[in-house]
């Protein structure tokens, strides 16, 4: 009897914590390391890569993201972002954006299971988010939206492999 109500105390006490695994912060953690993709990307084909990595004594994960782009017509580019995620408890972080292009956004992120999705920009100017969601095959899927009106519009979509050594 004494086993069964230790039993019944123990799973009680674990179904009332706070889930350590629906921390964001331990989804970036798992996002660590050099990841690659080669596919179509704003209008051409592409190679992409990104990594994540503890940054700045442990308290933000940076990702520092590229992508190789050449057109059909010869034209090639490379945009490059970084981002730094503060990390903490809880399912949601907060974050910064800065690219090449010259945009510096804002991003509130949360965990969805093995996804972080990350809502960039502010109300009432350029919007969009990013979902970066870990698949059974340790392959990271990246998908983007942009906002335009009142409408969401996918503009991209890879899958990125863990680099090994990373």
């Amino acid at each position: 009897m004494v086993r069964i109500v230790i039993i019944f105390f123990s799973v009680i006490f674990v179904a009332m914590s706070p889930a350590r695994g629906a921390d964001a912060s331990v989804l970036l953690q798992q996002f660590e390391g050099r990841w690659t993709s080669d596919g179509p990307a704003f209008g051409g084909a592409a190679h992409s890569v990104m990594r994540w990595a503890p940054a700045l004594n442990g308290k933000f994960f940076r990702l520092d993201y590229s992508v190789a782009v050449t057109r059909d017509d010869g034209a090639a580019f490379t945009f490059e972002g970084v981002a730094h995620y503060q990390l903490g408890e809880g399912a949601e972080l907060s974050a910064y954006w800065a690219d090449n292009s010259g945009d510096l956004h804002p991003i509130r992120a949360e965990r969805e299971g093995d996804a972080l999705i990350a809502h960039w920009g502010v109300e009432g100017a350029k919007q969009g988010r990013t979902r970066y969601e870990l698949l059974p095959s340790d392959e990271v899927e990246v998908t983007d939206w942009i906002r335009t009106g009142d409408e969401w519009r996918q503009f991209n979509q890879n899958r990125f492999a863990r680099q090994a050594g990373d």
